[in-house]
């Protein structure tokens, strides 16, 4: 027997605004997967990460490895807890919104750069 799995997509509501390329198209409020918030971006030029423990990035790196296999609860709790030692060990702390996963991805980047193995 052979399995095909189906992606299914939402449709835009009647209330949706559209961008000029038609009713399939994506919503024109979304942004793009892909872009970086420009607060993000400017923090991530200033951070200091000389102060993350090797514990901290550790937990950052098994976390990122693991956090698709996690239910959403646990994820979502466990993400919130390594954001809040982060914010306590960078300088300055991370924006105000921003996604704890964008946070942890930003730092661990950042200290790669700073080591120079990234």
């Amino acid at each position: 027997m052979t399995r095909r799995w189906w992606r299914r997509t939402a449709r835009p509501g009647p209330d949706a605004v559209l961008d000029q390329a038609g009713p399939d198209a994506v919503l024109a409020d979304q942004p793009d997967p892909d872009t970086v918030r420009p607060d993000l971006l400017a923090w991530a030029q200033v951070v200091d990460v000389s102060r993350l423990s090797d514990k901290t990035v550790r937990w950052a790196e098994d976390y990122l490895r693991r956090y698709r296999r996690m239910t959403l609860g646990f994820s979502r709790e466990e993400g919130f807890r390594l954001w809040s030692v982060i914010k306590t060990q960078v300088s300055p702390p991370p924006p105000v919104g921003v996604h704890p996963l964008d946070v942890i991805a930003t730092v661990l980047a950042v200290r790669r750069k700073q080591l120079g193995i990234g």
